[in-house]
């Protein structure tokens, strides 16, 4: 029962400080102490040991010889290659998603997207970044790909999903006039119709216009601070 339990706190401590990371609560490139994670999430020092063992395999921490972990920095060079990898296997899974996919797939596809867009508009006032509006979009692009019958092509999409959401949360406030619930809505009708080409290009142009926005705020960012410098 004990086993049970220090199981548990361990995989709810690593939900957490995971889930700090990806919204940029932890910001990239900070030094992890252990003692203060074990402080701030009030768990034992076998549990945060363990959480950034998985964060590690991860790629979201790295490990510092004798000097514990830190979140893994984020560049321009790692977001290209980031969303040219994520691109083509969110574009494979969406195929095979398109051509197995049923009745069921399609009502799971437009509920998450309704449920997507009715969130949206309800919280477009609160202060960003916003968890459960994560979730929903979350939700969403799990909703498209979830009749893809390959679980290792999933997994390997979910991975990458999880390393852009660091970006996209800059994204959203780096360009807030993007309306992403009317690129949804064509990727969504494309996906119904079952046109996979045009699916693809939808999904692949979305995925873009989030790395070429960051990329611009990126790179006017370091000028800024060489001219301070």
């Amino acid at each position: 029962m004990k086993s049970t339990e220090g199981e548990s706190i361990s995989v709810e401590t690593y939900r957490a400080l995971r889930a700090s990371i990806l919204s940029g609560k932890i910001a990239p490139g900070t030094k992890v102490t252990t003692s203060v994670l074990c402080q701030t999430f009030d768990v034992s020092l076998g549990a945060v040991r363990e959480a950034l063992s998985r964060l590690h395999a991860e790629g979201l921490v790295s490990a510092e010889s004798h000097r514990g972990y830190r979140v893994s920095p984020i560049s321009i060079e790692d977001l290209r290659d980031l969303t040219r990898m994520r691109i083509d296997i969110e574009c494979i899974c969406l195929q095979r998603s398109l051509e197995r996919g049923d009745a069921k797939w399609e009502a799971n596809l437009m509920a998450a997207a309704h449920l997507q867009t009715k969130g949206y508009t309800e919280s477009r006032s609160n202060t960003y970044p916003n968890p459960a509006l994560h979730e929903l979009h979350r939700d969403y692009h799990r909703a498209l790909v979830s009749a893809c019958d390959s679980p290792r092509l999933l997994r390997l999409r979910d991975q990458l999903f999880d390393e852009t959401e660091r970006y996209r949360c800059m994204e959203a406030i780096v360009a807030p006039d993007r309306d992403p619930l009317e690129e949804h809505r064509l990727i969504t009708e494309a996906a119904l119709a079952r046109d996979v080409g045009r699916a693809q290009r939808l999904l692949s142009e979305h995925f873009q216009r989030t790395s070429d926005a960051l990329i611009q705020a990126m790179t006017a960012q370091s000028l800024v601070v060489q001219q301070r410098e």
